[in-house]
């Protein structure tokens, strides 16, 4: 007994919280444990028909794409996440239509799961093109900062135990330089850090280390990945990149 609940009755107001419904004259909306990357939780309209259910997750996918910018990237992943779960997707709600009353359980985790994922898929989307636009961005930086040198695009580089990629490759009357753009995420500071070290560890024939921060201020563990490579932003004048190198 916990506070005068057994494990039981705390399980059931777990199970509660996870998930609820509320009902409305437009029919029964039922919130699930599933979140969207933004942090909503994926909700679902239930309405009767002559046939069934009509279970949708109402449009809230779509509109959670919208506040990332991704609309039209939602448009495209939403029928491949729908299609992947037996389900439907017209331009605006992930849907299934004329559901018998055993099937409700299946239905909906069809219809919650696609919804969820078909905007997971979106916010990956999404980021993988701001890295493309920053490495683009990255790019220009360096051509800019040492024209007439070679500048490798994704290289790889070996280091002491290792092969690794790096955003960028610079060879100039200096020797090399390694670039790797760093997101204000602990998962990218820690594989930022892992290849600055393992090329580091090259010795005399270490090549120089560059970090380039999208969000400085933002990045945990700033002092970690300053023991292995120098910390410039992405954002920083041409002459900061040439002093880096």
């Amino acid at each position: 007994m916990i506070n005068g609940l057994s494990v039981n009755q705390i399980a059931e107001e777990v199970a509660r919280a996870l998930s609820y419904s509320k009902v409305g004259n437009d029919g029964a909306l039922i919130v699930t444990p599933l979140v969207y990357p933004g942090g909503a939780r994926v909700a679902l309209r239930f309405q009767e028909s002559p046939t069934g259910y009509f279970i949708s997750d109402h449009g809230a996918g779509r509109r959670e794409a919208e506040l990332m910018g991704g609309r039209a990237i939602f448009t495209r992943i939403a029928r491949a996440a729908a299609e992947r779960y037996a389900v439907r997707f017209d331009s605006d709600m992930i849907f299934d239509i004329e559901v018998p009353r055993e099937a409700l359980v299946a239905a909906s985790i069809a219809v919650a799961n696609a919804s969820k994922l078909a905007v997971d898929r979106t916010a990956e989307k999404l980021s993988e093109e701001h890295a493309s636009d920053q490495r683009t961005k990255l790019w220009e930086r360096l051509e800019a900062a040492f024209p007439g040198a070679y500048v490798a695009r994704e290289a790889a580089f070996m280091g002491a135990s290792s092969q690794w990629q790096f955003d960028a490759v610079l060879k100039n009357e200096n020797g090399h330089s390694v670039f790797d753009i760093v997101s204000p995420h602990a998962a990218s500071v820690n594989a930022a850090v892992a290849k600055f070290l393992d090329v580091k560890d090259l010795g005399h024939d270490a090549p120089t280390r560059i970090a380039v921060a999208l969000e400085k201020h933002n990045t945990p563990h700033l002092a970690l990945l300053g023991r292995t490579a120098k910390i410039i932003d992405i954002s920083s004048r041409i002459e900061t990149f040439r002093a880096a190198a």
